[in-house]
């Protein structure tokens, strides 16, 4: 099951199994990913992490588990998938570049604190008082 699934979250990243070994930085050769999509080896949980990090999904979605209501604490019959567009939106930007992912996210860091710092609007959103401490 983890294999066929693992391909098929590749497959929706458009990502080859060369591919897929460069975004875990090579962590895993192409031949080795092969044999977990065959079925042939088992990943270790590092190895699991980062793949599923590198599609953009979780471990437990490449795994195919079930997972629990919290209301009824019955097991479904499904697992939780992201939309197909937001999975390629995410794989699309993990494909990019080492360099490139990291100046995207220091952008959008730089753009949070600056909204925060500089933007009093936020402040409007806030119910009750704001309260300021320093983190030891």
């Amino acid at each position: 099951m983890l294999g066929e699934r693992l391909r098929r979250f590749r497959r929706v990243c458009g990502m080859s199994i060369g591919d897929l070994s460069d975004a875990v930085d090579g962590l895993v050769s192409s031949q080795t990913l092969s044999k977990y999509e065959q079925g042939e080896l088992q990943p270790t949980a590092v190895v699991l992490i980062r793949i599923a990090a590198a599609l953009g999904v979780k471990s437990s979605q490449l795994l195919g588990e079930p997972f629990c209501d919290t209301e009824t604490d019955q097991p479904l019959n499904h697992t939780v998938e992201l939309p197909t567009d937001k999975l390629s939106e995410r794989c699309r930007f993990l494909q990019l570049p080492k360099k490139e992912r990291e100046r995207i996210l220091r952008k959008q860091a730089e753009e949070i604190v600056d909204f925060y710092e500089n933007d009093t609007k936020w402040r409007e959103w806030v119910r009750g008082p704001i309260i300021e401490y320093e983190i030891p």
